[in-house]
C-alpha cells in the first residue's frame, strides 16, 4: 500500500510539474529570448528602410547623422555611413537609406569627389603621392602616373573622375561576359 501511495504521489508531482512548465511557454511571455517576435523569420526578412530610419532618427529632424547612426544595433549604418551618404553632406536621408538597401547586390560606385575630400589632407583640391600613400589608397598608388594625365604630379578632380569612370566601365564589361 505504501508503495502505491509513493507511486501516486510521484505521478501527481511529475504531472503538476509538466503542466506548470508547459503553461509558462518561452521565457518573456511567449517570445523567444534574444530574437524578438518572429524569431528566425525576422532575421531573414529584408530590413525596411522606413522602419530603420524612424528608429535611428532620434531627434526627428528627418535625417540621420553619424551620432544617430552609431545607435544602429547591427552597426552596418555607422560602418557604411560614407557609402550610404551619396551626396557627402554628412547626413543620411530616407532616400539614401532606401537606395543603399536596394543596391546591396550592385557594386558601389566610387565617388571621385568623396575620395578627393577624404584623402586631400592639405585641402588644395588635388592629391599628391604622399597624401595617397598616407591614406593607403592602393588603386591610386598603383595607377598614380596613369591617372595623372597632365603630368603635374597631382591628381585633380577631373583626372579622378575619368579614372573611376573607366574603372567602373571595365568592371561592368567583365560582369557582362
Amino acid at each position: 500500500m505504501r508503495n502505491n501511495n509513493m507511486k501516486l504521489t510521484f505521478t501527481v508531482v511529475v504531472l503538476l510539474f509538466s503542466i506548470s512548465l508547459s503553461a509558462q511557454g518561452y521565457r518573456g511571455g511567449g517570445q523567444r529570448v534574444g530574437r524578438g517576435q518572429g524569431g528566425d523569420q525576422q532575421r531573414n526578412k529584408k530590413p525596411d528602410a522606413t522602419e530603420i530610419f524612424s528608429k535611428l532618427d532620434t531627434n526627428g529632424d528627418g535625417v540621420i547623422d553619424k551620432e544617430e547612426a552609431s545607435n544602429d544595433e547591427r552597426g552596418k549604418i555607422a560602418q557604411d555611413f560614407d557609402a550610404i551618404d551619396t551626396n557627402s553632406d554628412e547626413l543620411i536621408d530616407l532616400e539614401e537609406l532606401k537606395a543603399s538597401l536596394n543596391d546591396r547586390k550592385k557594386p558601389k560606385k566610387i565617388s571621385a569627389e568623396k575620395i578627393l575630400k577624404e584623402v586631400d589632407d592639405n585641402k588644395d583640391g588635388t592629391l599628391n603621392e604622399l597624401e595617397v600613400a598616407a591614406k593607403d589608397k592602393r588603386d591610386l598608388i598603383k595607377n598614380f602616373h596613369e591617372i595623372d594625365t597632365n603630368q603635374d604630379s597631382e591628381l585633380d578632380l577631373k583626372e579622378l573622375q575619368i579614372f573611376y569612370n573607366k574603372k567602373g566601365m571595365s568592371k561592368r564589361r567583365k560582369k557582362d561576359k
